[in-house]
C-alpha cells in the first residue's frame, strides 16, 4: 500500500511541474506580441503579485515578497489586470498593455515599504 502511495506523489509532482511549465511558457508567448522593455516592466510587476498568497481561506491581508500589504480584493485585482495585460500583449495591443500595467504599477508604489 505505501508504495502506491508512493507513486501517486511522483506523478502528482510531475503533474505539477508539466502544469507550471506550461503555464511559463504560455505566458511567455503572450508577451511576445509587446516590446523587450514592456515585457520587463511586466515581469516587475508579475513578481511581486505572484507572490500575493494567502495563507488560509478567507485571509483579508496579503503580504508581498517585498513586505508590502494588500487586501484580498486589492490581490485579485492585481492578478486579474495581470492577466489583461498578457492577453493584451498576446493580441499585439502594447498600448492597452502599457496603460493597464500604469494602473498595476500605481497601485504597487502606493503599497510599497519604505526601508
Amino acid at each position: 500500500m505505501s508504495i502506491n502511495i508512493e507513486r501517486r506523489t511522483v506523478m502528482s509532482s510531475s503533474g505539477f511541474v508539466l502544469i507550471l511549465g506550461s503555464t511559463y511558457l504560455m505566458a511567455s508567448s503572450l508577451q511576445a506580441g509587446c516590446s523587450p522593455a514592456l515585457t520587463e516592466e511586466i515581469a516587475s510587476a508579475e513578481r511581486i503579485v505572484d507572490s500575493l498568497r494567502p495563507d488560509k481561506a478567507g485571509q483579508m491581508r496579503e503580504f508581498a515578497s517585498d513586505g508590502s500589504e494588500y487586501s484580498a480584493g486589492e490581490a485579485q485585482w492585481l492578478k486579474g489586470q495581470l492577466k489583461s495585460i498578457l492577453g493584451s500583449c498576446g493580441r499585439g495591443d502594447e498600448a492597452a498593455a502599457a496603460a493597464t500595467l500604469h494602473d498595476v504599477t500605481e497601485l504597487l508604489k502606493a503599497h510599497r515599504r519604505v526601508s
